[in-house]
């Protein structure tokens, strides 16, 4: 996985200038992390569906962060702005788009069999 093909990515969905990226960096890295820890082993070919994946985690995360406030309207004449949970659920389900398209490089840790005895 390539951590600035990851953040590029993420400034992308985020809309956010890479100073003001700055602190969010770690929200990549960690994304970055926790999917690197899932990748099947010899699983080749799927680095840009993992980057995105990981980019998609982080963005996820930072709209999670960003709409912990309340929701709020904003009026200034003409011109009305309304923060609500909208973003951030578009952001999860972008999130598991992302991730079923990764998934054939992915172990599945959402599956467990077992044979059960009697």
């Amino acid at each position: 996985m390539n951590p600035q093909a990851i953040l590029e990515r993420f400034l992308c969905l985020s809309g956010l200038s890479p100073e003001e990226a700055q602190p969010w960096q770690g929200l990549c890295e960690e994304a970055m992390q926790e999917l690197s820890a899932r990748v099947l082993t010899g699983a080749e070919g799927g680095t840009a569906l993992l980057n995105a994946a990981a980019a998609a985690l982080a963005f996820y995360r930072f709209c999670t962060a960003q709409s912990s406030t309340p929701e709020s309207n904003f009026a200034a004449g003409d011109v009305r702005v309304t923060k609500s949970a909208a973003g951030m659920e578009a952001a999860r389900r972008f999130w598991l788009e992302a991730r079923r398209a990764a998934a054939p490089y992915l172990r599945d840790e959402e599956f467990y069999f077992r044979q059960v005895r009697s």
